[in-house]
């Protein structure tokens, strides 16, 4: 399913800027000790039913091996465990353990709200690769460990290309390559499915370009690492795409909210588009309703500018009475054999390198696509680049709204990347 931006990042970047002015000075809280001498942690997390019932399967395993150690577990939809959890950072009452997302390490670190990994709350990272490590280390300090493992992806019908005599994408393949691809599937149906889903919107596409063309999202200093002219000649290139007919029309892409029900490729109104591999789930094939392939992303340089992206993490919260207790948890969690194999790919590739050789043997379907894509390209990925400063979610979200006026012909590529650029240096010093 399509990776979206549409409202998510901009809801949870809303209630996260509260945090700064509330989370000095409150007690510290998270778990306690019971009257009867255990050790009480919590631990909360995004997620549905499915995770859940792995997620708590995995808790029983650790308390039958801890007994000393209870954990209470709680999660919710995406918006929501981050609107909560704010408050509860804020108030001092956030859980000991934190499922965290990538993007938004940085804020909670910055205001104090996270423990760093020592002495005081040790977990062996040795089978974790420093590349997906360094997605949780600020200034060289670890802040965050990653739950699991995915990179990005290209996702397409290969029975539709195959049907339209586009040439299947593989590693090597460029963005020309993938113009007249698109451009000949959506010829070939008369625009009944477009080549892909338009992508000029979603910052993570951008991001890959932006690294085969040397740049980064940004600097080590937290500015922003490219220019306007960097994001005209993007929208220029996707633009002209969705102008010929390649790529889906504007009120078609503007409904794409990570819903399988506004999904075109689901929908069979779009034949690729772009993903990240962790969306390949044992329902995948029965989702689109056939089998989908996947390929890296296209690159017209050397570099294929993708990287081992933590699909999530984990953190301590500065405030847990049990830091030491919270750090075994976690190191059994992405450690212990039987733990990996009850959460298979239920939060992507396992981190640890050991388990995720183990659990590879006995994948199928679409989860074994995954896995067998992540070591075609394991070789051609780079270092994760730091957490994204404070206003990172800002500047997504506000990335896909102004391209939504160039899709509407609203404004030019080159007018709407001059008012990103000043709006996307406010966000970040504001």
């Amino acid at each position: 399913m399509r990776a979206s931006t549409r409202g998510k990042a901009a809801r949870v970047a809303v209630a996260i800027m509260a945090l700064g002015a509330l989370v000095a000075g409150t007690a510290a809280c998270g778990g306690d000790s019971g009257d009867d001498g255990k050790v009480k942690l919590r631990f909360a997390w995004w997620g549905n039913a499915d995770r859940a019932e792995v997620t708590e399967r995995v808790v029983e395993l650790f308390e039958r091996q801890n007994p000393n150690i209870t954990v209470d577990t709680s999660f919710a939809e995406f918006n929501a465990y981050f609107q909560k959890l704010t408050t509860e950072v804020a108030g001092g009452g956030a859980p000991d353990v934190i499922q965290m997302d990538y993007r938004y390490v940085r804020e909670y670190a910055d205001r104090n709200a996270l423990l760093e990994f020592s002495d005081t709350a040790t977990v062996d990272t040795s089978e974790i690769s420093t590349s997906l490590l360094a997605g949780g280390k600020i200034d060289g300090k670890l802040y965050a460990i990653p739950l699991g493992q995915n990179t990005q992806e290209f996702t397409y019908d290969p029975a539709a290309w195959e049907a339209a005599g586009a040439e299947v994408p593989e590693l090597g393949w460029t963005w020309e390559d993938l113009a007249v691809a698109t451009a000949r599937i959506s010829a070939a149906t008369g625009e009944q499915t477009y080549g892909a889903v338009d992508f000029g919107g979603i910052e993570d596409w951008f991001e890959v370009w932006l690294r085969q063309n040397g740049k980064d999202l940004y600097t080590d200093s937290g500015e922003l690492g490219y220019t306007a002219d960097d994001v005209t000649a993007w929208w220029e290139l996707t633009n002209g795409l969705r102008q010929s007919g390649a790529l889906t029309p504007a009120d078609l892409s503007t409904k794409v909210d990570g819903s399988q029900a506004n999904d075109p490729m689901v929908k069979k109104l779009a034949a690729a588009g772009f993903a990240y591999d962790s969306s390949l789930t044992a329902q995948t094939f029965e989702i689109y309703g056939r089998e989908i392939a996947i390929a890296p992303f296209p690159s017209s340089s050397a570099d294929l500018g993708q990287y081992a992206k933590p699909s999530m993490q984990v953190c301590v919260f500065k405030r847990s009475k049990h830091p030491a207790e919270a750090a075994a948890f976690i190191d059994f969690f992405i450690n212990d054999p039987e733990a990996s194999e009850i959460l298979g790919l239920s939060r992507g590739m396992p981190v640890n390198q050991t388990n995720q050789q183990t659990i590879g043997q006995t994948l199928s379907g679409p989860p074994k696509l995954a896995y067998d894509y992540e070591q075609l390209v394991a070789d051609k990925l780079k270092e994760a680049p730091p957490p994204p400063p404070k206003g990172a979610g800002t500047v997504k979200s506000t990335f896909q709204r102004i391209y939504d006026d160039v899709i509407f012909d609203k404004a030019s590529p080159q007018s709407a990347a001059e008012r990103f650029l000043k709006e996307a240096k406010q966000a970040l010093t504001s």
